[in-house]
């Protein structure tokens, strides 16, 4: 069972995953090993299951992140997935109980190439529909 101080300490390290102990253990007004502790307890529980950088895809050289939803029949399911993560554009890749059954991000320069990645996309056997979404800012 979490705490609010868990919470606390999973709300700082969702904004900034190299928030220092020492500074989570001053906003929570523990000590640092208290925090070393309480973090360690999260990966232990696979609460916390890892760390990954936030990248600014227009540093880059891209100019749009764009959601991409695709749907496929129940049988090339698990074979459309699997094509899908060899894709090396292909993004955080995920399944969907929404609209689409598979949603993952892509990244691009231009719309030529949103165009060429759902041309790569719909001719994967066993996809039915690709529904391209282009990102704005983030608002959080």
């Amino acid at each position: 069972m979490l705490d609010n101080k868990d919470k606390t300490i999973l709300d700082i390290l969702e904004k900034n995953a190299r928030t220092s102990y020492t500074d989570i253990a001053k906003t929570l007004n523990l000590s640092e090993a208290a925090i070393r502790k309480r973090i360690k307890k999260l990966e232990d529980q696979k609460v916390i299951l890892g760390y990954k950088a936030s990248v600014n895809y227009k540093k880059l050289g891209f100019s749009n992140k764009v959601v991409m939803g695709v749907d496929t029949n129940s049988k090339d399911y698990f074979k459309v997935i699997n094509k899908l993560k060899e894709l090396k554009f292909v993004k955080e890749l995920t399944t969907s109980s929404g609209d689409h059954m598979i949603m993952f991000n892509v990244w691009v320069k231009n719309m030529d190439e949103l165009n060429s990645y759902s041309e790569i996309i719909n001719n994967i056997d066993g996809v039915t529909e690709s529904c391209p979404s282009i990102l704005h800012e983030s608002i959080k």
